[in-house]
């Protein structure tokens, strides 16, 4: 039996350009089944593995030119061979099954966020196809055909909602469907959440990796937006579901924006329904910020819920800047702590930076949407419209500045009111055997022997379990040094007597630097963001104290520059280190 996944929701993922031209990325090349041709469940009943493979249908609309057998099939329509990149200029629509290995929690050998590809010689064993995925089968048919089939779906499976994803640069179709199937089913993977029956528009990306194929790919894009409006036109007024989650990634935003901007013009003048809801996340996207913060006032007539999705560790949207020679900031960069956010109750902004590592993607930070399980729980509660205060998030402010505007970041250490919503871990140790959370493993790490601290340096001895340590202050100074127990509670009442001792004999501050290390437990990126964030509430404290904060510089440098040199995964107390340089007046 086919696992259906409802609720119409749009989820915006746009990618910049997938830059692993530069990176030696090797994509999988065996995409479909050796019984390709046949209906996944039929696949599976025959090799007699349905207890170790969900049969995923995905229904499609694209202008890809569509290579198709000879032969009519008696049911479904004309059996698809092939999606190519050419433009057809016509809007084609069909449905395909993809093999998918269960999860390991429910019997299988599949990740949340995995895509397992046969990387050499199919396997001969038909059992063995089942820790892999597949393609099974394409077929397109008529608009009546497409409807009928989608809508018993949606009827199906009671959640009254379509998940509507739109792929980015350097995705062929067989790729996109597979995606497709992926994201909806471990969105769903917590049964509190429905996101709707899976939908691809798939537009004629090249699949390609040159300077060359980002170019035409990025033309091809904004051809393609017509079609796509014209497939929400059939999807709101052909179907009778009552939420749209839509998701694009990368370059998919170019063609989502586009056509969202056409189609929410005169949505309300032509649908006349003011009962359809949509939510939209936009995530890794590669999409100017002026061009979508125009587009996104007609998005109001569509009273939409969106959601931006940004990281700092997106190396391919900093490629993209590069290459469209514009040096315009794209929507799904965090710019540090200046992300994109609009100050609209319908919109939220999410920086995903400390965990916006790929588990089974390129390296480049851009997949993080589909294969990292933190941020597809996140995503899931999202489409749940579960508050961000109810999810593992913590508030944060524009420029961190006091004033600034509100948005958002994942924290995995903040335990969210919804239990739902506890984040799955995405960082691992590496070649530790079994794959266990590093946060589970933090607690069980021995504490290294403290040396003494660096000559010459003025520093607050680290604290004990139960005792606190006299501070002698040490107000004349100009460089102090103190180090840190948790970066991750942001408490800065045991190092208040080092930091009073710069404030206490009133001189005048004319220039001050923090600067803040760590040491090698968890990710570098999350290491870098831990750091910039308690050199932020260092700064904080000293302009709460009266010190001018235009004359405070910060820096977060992460695990770089280790004072004791360490394996990965090691918690030295002496790395975890803040320095303070202050410049008092004559």
């Amino acid at each position: 039996m086919f696992k259906w996944v409802f609720s119409l929701t749009v989820v915006l993922i746009a990618s910049g350009i997938a830059a692993a031209f530069w990176w030696g990325m090797n994509r999988p090349q065996i995409l479909r089944h050796p019984g390709f041709g046949t209906d996944c469940d039929r696949l599976a009943t025959l090799a007699n593995v349905e207890d170790r493979v969900d049969c995923i249908r995905v229904w499609y609309g694209t202008n890809r030119v569509l290579e198709t057998a000879p032969h009519l099939a008696a049911n479904d329509g004309v059996d698809v061979t092939d999606g190519t990149e050419e433009d057809s200029r016509q809007l084609h629509l069909g449905r395909a099954d993809i093999w998918l290995p269960k999860l390991i929690e429910d019997g299988g050998n599949r990740e949340i966020g995995d895509t397992p590809h046969v990387q050499g010689p199919t396997p001969s064993e038909a059992s063995e196809l089942a820790q892999y995925v597949f393609l099974t089968r394409i077929t397109s048919a008529g608009p009546d055909r497409f409807v009928t089939t989608l809508q018993g779906a949606i009827d199906e499976g009671g959640e009254n909602a379509i998940l509507l994803f739109i792929h980015g640069f350097n995705v062929e179709f067989d790729e996109a469907l597979i995606r497709t199937a992926q994201l909806s089913h471990d969105l769903s993977a917590n049964e509190a959440y429905a996101v709707g029956a899976p939908v691809l528009f798939s537009w004629p990306s090249a699949g390609a990796l040159s300077l060359d194929d980002y170019r035409g790919d990025r033309d091809r894009s904004l051809g393609a937006a017509p079609y796509l409006e014209s497939f929400l036109d059939l999807l709101t007024s052909e179907l009778e579901a009552a939420q749209i989650n839509i998701i694009a990634h990368s370059m998919g935003n170019r063609v989502l924006t586009q056509a969202l901007e056409d189609y929410a013009r005169d949505y309300l003048e032509r649908h006349q329904r003011d009962d359809l809801e949509f939510r939209i996340m936009l995530v890794a996207a590669d999409v100017e910020r002026d061009v979508f913060d125009r587009a996104n006032i007609m998005f109001d007539n569509l009273d939409a819920n969106v959601t931006i999705y940004t990281s700092d560790k997106d190396r391919a949207l900093h490629v993209s800047t590069w290459v469209n020679e514009e040096n315009r900031r794209r929507l799904g960069d965090t710019n540090r702590n200046r992300p994109y956010i609009r100050a609209d109750q319908n919109y939220q902004t999410i920086d995903a930076t400390a965990v916006a590592t790929e588990l089974f993607g390129f390296g480049l930070g851009h997949n993080y949407y589909s294969d990292n399980p933190t941020i597809l729980w996140d995503m899931m509660c999202t489409i749940g419209e579960t508050a961000p205060q109810d999810r593992a998030l913590e508030m944060a402010r524009f420029g961190d500045e006091p004033d600034g505007a509100p948005y958002f970041r994942i924290n995995t250490n903040v335990d969210p009111q919804v239990e739902a919503c506890k984040l799955r871990r995405s960082a691992y140790l590496a070649g530790k055997g079994d794959r266990v959370p590093v946060e589970e493993r933090i607690d069980d790490l021995e504490p290294a022997a403290v040396p003494p601290p660096p000559p010459g340096f003025q520093s607050m001895p680290p604290l004990g379990e139960e005792e606190t340590v006299p501070i002698t202050p040490q107000a004349t100074s100009d460089f102090i040094v103190f180090y840190v127990d948790n970066y991750d509670l942001l408490d800065l009442s045991p190092y208040e007597p080092v930091l009073q001792s710069v404030v206490e004999d009133g001189r005048r501050i004319n220039a001050m630097t923090i600067r803040v290390y760590s040491d090698t437990v968890g990710s570098h990126a999350l290491n870098l963001v831990r750091t910039e964030r308690f050199a932020q509430a260092v700064r904080r404290w000293f302009a709460d104290a009266g010190i001018d904060p235009s004359v405070i510089r910060v820096e977060g440098f992460g695990e770089t520059d280790l004072f004791i040199a360490t394996e990965d995964e090691v918690a030295e107390r002496l790395n975890r280190r803040v320095e303070l340089e202050v410049v008092y007046s004559e």
